[in-house]
């Protein structure tokens, strides 16, 4: 079984032998190698009515912005020195929404299911289809856990999120807000017409 290191700071899961997070540069030096088994024996937190994640707030327009953001995606400023700050989020009963929106507003998707295969051959095909950087079976969405993931199938002109490349074959976290380009990144602020490009929601009422 795979092991790694969570980072305390952000919850993204490191190669056992990085000394600091390779999203928000957190010190993993202290931190112990754990994996899948070990998550699992640790005491739940489903009683629990709130819990806290990690967000960049903006010091220019207040947005709230994933902990991997290096700059706002409401208004373009640079936060990559503004350090990450606790926000609580609900944590009861109700049920957990994962929706990919496109940026152009053209479609929307909620899943509904653990894994799903994102391609212009698979799911979100009818938006897809149309998109030749996006590969056949480009990306699949992972529901685990109470957490959404996306693994990169090796996909000729990669994923990305928040305009960082997800290596292939590989698997990273997303959280509510982040971007995600299937077949492109952002260049000069510009993106490119083949690709794919959503959004992503997540929470109990979306």
């Amino acid at each position: 079984m795979a092991k790694f290191k969570i980072c305390p700071e952000c919850g993204k899961r490191n190669p056992t032998s990085m000394l600091e997070c390779l999203d928000c540069e957190m010190d993993l030096s202290d931190v112990p190698v754990t994996d899948e088994d070990e998550i699992k024996k640790q005491p739940s937190q489903a009683d629990n009515n709130t819990a806290t994640v990690k967000v960049r707030v903006c010091e220019e327009c207040g947005e709230k912005n994933p902990v991997n953001a290096r700059k706002c995606r409401q208004c373009g400023e640079d936060i990559s020195d503004v350090v990450p700050t606790d926000d609580l989020v609900a944590s009861n009963d109700e049920t957990t929404h994962y929706v990919m929106a496109s940026i152009d507003g053209a479609y929307t998707m909620e899943l509904t299911e653990c894994n799903s295969i994102i391609g212009r051959e698979n799911m979100m095909k009818e938006y897809l289809s149309g998109k030749a950087y996006v590969s056949r079976r480009h990306a699949e969405l992972i529901v685990e856990e109470g957490k959404l993931f996306l693994k990169d199938c090796g996909a000729t002109n990669h994923s990305y999120v928040n305009n960082e490349m997800v290596p292939q074959n590989s698997t990273k976290e997303l959280h509510d807000g982040d971007i995600i380009g299937f077949g492109g990144n952002e260049i000069n602020g510009k993106r490119q017409e083949q690709a794919a490009y959503f959004v992503v929601r997540i929470g109990s009422c979306i």
